[in-house]
């Protein structure tokens, strides 16, 4: 028999019965010992890589040795029932060896089926190696995913026989064998199907960026036979070691699997002299490049448009992780990706229209409205998994390579943007349309459609952070006004007097009736795409504006899964009264008293009164003062009794008649009781800003800064308790005169109180228009937060 080399393969030339006894009995005298050791090697590996399992059997030590403890006779030979079995279990320990955990912030192979992980040396220090035994590299299940060919095998190498310890044969100890080495060289001839692991330029450390798998085009597999067996009792005298395979012979030392010394040195002290173990052969995994894969790949994207979608879909995610940057690729699943997301939102909302073009802008205006009010909708980020969220991202990330190759429309750099503003960053989204409209031409109707988008890409950072006194709400109203005159599409002109709608419902204060004026626009829009469906409840009832629809008490709107620690959605489903606004300017109270709604706190509480402004000529304005205190470190607190609020925006006017005093005038938010509250404070003499927390009447400065003040009379405090991406961490913002000069962290605000006024040391202290807004979109999504 000769074996005659074929390219990478190896043809059996001759007459060779490939039979059980064949492996075990091949006659030494017509061979070199050593090309009788690899020939015996390698038809091991082909028998275990085509499934042939009964011959696999026949030559694997650790089936053998299963055999020998199923009777008590040292001579017994496996059954096919006993090959079946151990073939099953082999295979099952070399999945669960293989496959990734989930390892957070380090990397994670789920979702690309079972990946091999870590495979190039320079990885080999980290705590997430795994030392494999040479089997996995031809295992089936491993290597023979998605109709993937038989790997080709060769062998590369054949070192000397060796003496070493093995386990398991002896009880209770270690017998002496002579073994040798055998590297063969696996190549695995499909980049479309090969096995995945870390490419060798990525780092495994902790960091936030994506990891890069890559598909694996050769390794060397170090294979170990054992000779010698049959003095111990075994039918056959040689085999191949099965390190995976629990209870069954196993070199002394040896280990597989996640280290259990995570990090030591993978270098030999003696290279000449080989560790004895079967393993993967240090720096030889070699991956499949781009230059390779091209023909291959172009092959396969003229087949992709006839796959299913989910098929179509690991088609393109394994060509793109090979090659990155793969125009063709991007362009196919951003596409693919984009439809999808859409198709998702039609199904959630209950959408429909009679055209195509109109039923996608719908779809998009559900988004849209998605993106900015109850998110869940969008990620469902409570449930783990979310098809929804999937193809955004899929989507987002391909449009965005196109633009980095110069490869994109400009419907591509539109959508883009449009994604970039669902996954809830506004300035970056602006950034794209902004650009986008250079390069249009003013006056068209497409320059019209991207004025709509940078409109809403203004509303989503007001929306979602609640600065209401932004500049960019009335650059969204005059975009959102001259796209209505520019589009002529009714679902165009409905992403545009939509856009108005929310600039209404955000304005401070609000003028209700140009807010139905909008709506009643949005309704004509409605009327005219061609049999619409389910958008009307979706833009009466989301969390922007129901408060301010009449109809959005009889709407209902579904409700996405959530788990049990999620806030109750009933909330959304039938808001509770809109009291979440309040004003004061005191022009009506009556002078020398207590301004209506509000009561004093505290021992030295007394004083406080309505007074006109001796400033202005018209009697009608007034103003609360608080009159000079004998009591050097005097206290004074007003307080609203009807307003309780958790995370509330209040603003205040603040004049001091005499600046040649060291007092302090402010406003106090989560007042419980005199002794308990924070106050913000200004000494308008000096311009000190003082954020003071007060528990059962210990004061503590939290914060303290110097600002410049305007030369006026009258200053503006306002103060927000903000809590970002729902967080329960609060943190005040404080801005004077309209601009932030500090924002304090401080976790221990209590959960809801009072708001008010506080006047300290002996001088007189004005005070007048008082506005508080109750920021309930910054509430927690659970009770008790999650973070």
């Amino acid at each position: 028999m000769l074996l005659r080399p074929v390219g990478r393969t190896l043809l059996l030339v001759g007459t060779f019965l490939f039979v059980c006894s064949s492996i075990s009995n091949a006659a030494p005298s017509r061979m070199k010992p050593g090309e009788d050791a690899s020939r015996f090697v390698l038809r091991y590996v082909e028998a275990l890589s085509h499934s042939q399992i009964d011959m696999w059997a026949s030559a694997d030590l650790g089936c053998l040795s299963r055999a020998q403890e199923t009777t008590d006779k040292r001579s017994s030979k496996l059954t096919p029932t006993m090959a079946r079995r151990c073939w099953d279990d082999t295979l099952h320990a070399h999945t669960v060896l293989v496959t990734q955990q989930a390892e957070t912030g380090v990397f994670n192979a789920t979702g690309q089926r079972i990946a091999l992980g870590l495979l190039a040396d320079r990885h080999r220090a980290t705590e997430n190696w795994k030392d494999y035994p040479p089997a996995v590299f031809v295992s089936p299940p491993i290597i023979l995913n998605d109709h993937a060919p038989i790997p080709q095998t060769t062998v590369l190498r054949t070192s000397p026989a060796q003496s070493f310890a093995l386990s398991n044969i002896k009880e209770g100890s270690l017998v002496s064998v002579q073994g040798q080495p055998i590297d063969i060289k696996i190549v695995y001839p499909d980049p479309l199907t090969a096995p995945l692991a870390l490419k060798p330029e990525e780092i495994w450390w902790v960091n936030g960026s994506q990891r890069q798998f890559g598909a694996v085009r050769e390794v060397t597999a170090r294979f170990i036979v054992v000779t010698g067996l049959r003095k111990f009792g075994f039918s056959a005298d040689r085999a191949v070691m099965n390190e995976a395979l629990p209870g069954t012979p196993l070199i002394a030392t040896t280990h597989y699997g996640l280290r259990p010394d995570n990090g030591r040195k993978f270098d030999r002290a003696n290279p000449a002299r080989p560790f004895m173990k079967g393993e993967l052969v240090s720096g030889s995994p070699q991956w499949w490049n781009r230059t390779e894969v091209e023909p291959i790949a172009q092959t396969a994207l003229g087949r992709a448009l006839h796959l299913s979608s989910t098929e179509r879909e690991k088609l393109l995610t394994r060509l793109l992780l090979i090659d990155p940057n793969h125009t063709d690729a991007h362009l196919l699943r951003g596409e693919d990706a984009y439809q999808i997301f859409l198709k998702q939102g039609v199904a959630k909302g209950g959408l429909a229209a009679t055209d195509g073009v109109a039923l996608q802008r719908v779809a998009e205006l559900y988004w849209t409205i998605q993106a900015q009010t109850w998110r869940q909708e969008l990620t469902a980020v409570t449930e783990g998994y979310e098809p929804a969220a999937d193809a955004l991202y899929r989507s987002l990330a391909s449009y965005e390579a196109l633009r980095q190759l110069q490869q994109a429309t400009s419907e591509q750099r539109r959508r883009l943007g449009v994604l970039t503003r669902w996954n809830n960053d506004p300035t970056d989204a602006l950034g794209i349309h902004e650009a986008l409209l250079r390069d249009a031409i003013p006056g068209t109707a497409e320059y019209g459609r991207i004025l709509a988008e940078a409109a809403w890409d203004r509303i989503q950072l007001v929306s979602w952070n609640r600065r209401y006194d932004h500049p960019w709400l009335q650059q969204a109203h005059a975009e959102a006004e001259q796209a209505v005159e520019l589009v002529s599409q009714p679902y165009d002109k409905l992403h545009a007097h939509y856009a108005l709608v929310a600039v209404e419902s955000l304005s401070v204060p609000r003028n209700l009736d140009r807010f139905q004026q909008r709506m009643r626009q949005v309704k004509q829009d409605l009327d005219q795409i061609p049999g619409i469906k389910g958008l009307q409840g979706q833009l009466v009832a989301n969390d922007l504006v129901k408060s301010l629809t009449p109809e959005a008490a009889a709407i209902v709107l579904p409700s996405p899964p959530r788990s049990l620690e999620v806030l109750d959605v009933a909330v959304h489903a039938t808001p509770p009264k809109q009291d979440i606004i309040w004003q004061w300017n005191f022009d009506h109270d009556r002078l020398g008293h207590l301004p209506a709604g509000f009561s004093t706190l505290g021992e030295q509480g007394d004083g406080w009164q309505v007074q006109l402004d001796q400033a202005m000529p018209s009697e009608s304005q007034r103003l609360v003062r608080a009159v000079p205190c004998p009591a050097q470190n005097c206290t004074r607190l007003l307080v609203a009794t009807e307003v309780r609020t958790t995370y509330p925006d209040v603003t205040i006017q603040v004049r001091a008649p005499s600046f040649t005093d060291q007092g302090e005038l402010g406003l106090v938010i989560a007042v419980t009781d005199s002794a308990n509250y924070y106050a913000i404070t200004l000494q308008p003499e000096t311009g000190q800003v003082t954020t003071r927390r007060v528990v059962n009447g210990m004061v503590t400065v939290l914060g303290q800064v110097t600002v410049k003040l305007a030369s006026r009379s009258w200053h503006t405090i306002r103060v927000q308790r903000i809590n970002f991406l729902h967080l329960d961490k609060g943190r005040l913002a404080v801005y004077i005169d309209g601009a932030q000069v500090a924002a304090v962290d401080d976790a221990v605000l209590p959960q809801n109180g009072q708001v008010g006024f506080i006047a300290l040391g002996p001088g007189e202290a004005q005070f007048d228009g008082l506005h508080v807004l109750d920021l309930v979109s910054n509430r927690t999504f659970s009770k008790p937060a999650a973070y």
